[in-house]
């Protein structure tokens, strides 16, 4: 494989470069179990005259690194990332942005883009500056292909510039005071959720223009970090349809 390639894995993920990126495969494989449900993969393949092949599953696990593939995989150009600075400048009026404070795991990094992508959200990353992990992308659905993703080192330094454009900067944190449907989120807005952990950083917190937390029964410690980034979009959603 060379250098610049990446390995995409999941059905519908892989699906999802066949209809919004037919034109980064490089090629494709399944395995005789999906060769229908594949049918749509391959016929973009065979358009751009790339090869695909029927292959065994465990030599599709050596190819994506994973035996989670779900029976296909497929090679191509890497999934893009917006530059910081566009994202920002391009935030619409109403827009939601979702920042995520150091968040690694990339399960629910997937997790989280397939509810940005049913919400028409954009994701921010913060403490990383490379693309979304394959699993992420398995993950996600599909939904990494219609996400805006951008990527920061320095996410505080992010925030601040929106925070200085008049956009409301709202921090998940279960000490907040505020419960998050005690009133309707703003918009535009950038909802920040912090490390599954550590919650957020004390930098990226100094940057919060508000808190809120989900009220819940307190019988765990916290929910997953990518089920609250769901409930927080939803409430921000239902706060520009009022």
């Amino acid at each position: 494989m060379a250098r610049d390639d990446a390995v995409i894995f999941g059905l519908r993920a892989c699906l999802a470069v066949a209809r919004h990126r037919p034109e980064a495969i490089r090629r494709a494989f399944h395995d005789e179990q999906r060769r229908r449900a594949v049918a749509p993969l391959l016929k973009a393949t065979a358009a751009g005259r790339r090869p695909y092949r029927e292959v065994e599953p465990d030599e599709l696990a050596r190819i994506a690194g994973s035996v989670h593939h779900e029976g296909v995989v497929v090679v191509c150009d890497p999934l893009p990332l917006l530059h910081v600075g566009d994202m920002l400048d391009g935030m619409p009026d109403d827009g939601v942005l979702l920042a995520l404070d150091d968040v690694d795991n990339p399960h629910n990094h997937g997790a989280i883009v397939r509810s940005a992508a049913w919400f028409g959200a954009g994701v921010l990353l913060g403490g990383v500056d490379g693309p979304l992990n394959p699993a992420a992308i398995r993950v996600a659905q599909g939904g990494a292909e219609l996400v805006p993703v951008a990527a920061t080192r320095n996410l505080a330094g992010a925030l601040r510039r929106l925070a200085e454009r008049g956009v409301p900067i709202v921090g998940a944190d279960q000490n907040a005071d505020r419960r998050l449907l005690d009133r309707p989120l703003p918009r535009p807005v950038c909802l920040v959720l912090g490390n599954e952990a550590h919650g957020l950083s004390s930098a990226v917190r100094a940057v919060c223009t508000d808190t809120v937390r989900i009220g819940g029964t307190d019988a765990v410690e916290s929910l997953n970090v990518s089920v609250s980034a769901g409930i927080l979009l939803a409430a921000a959603m239902a706060g520009g349809d009022r």
